[in-house]
């Protein structure tokens, strides 16, 4: 059992970096795993 499995996740991206929906489809593979929040937002 992995310490990422069932938990709820709040998941802000970055336009620069790794946008949100990008590791929104990561944490989806995990079992157990909700996205409660997905986002991607510009830093400067």
């Amino acid at each position: 059992m992995s310490v990422f499995e069932n938990k709820k996740y709040i998941l802000i991206g970055d336009r620069d970096g790794i946008p949100g929906e990008s590791l929104r489809a990561v944490v989806e593979h995990i079992p157990g795993s909700e996205v409660v929040f997905a986002t991607t937002e510009c830093f400067v």
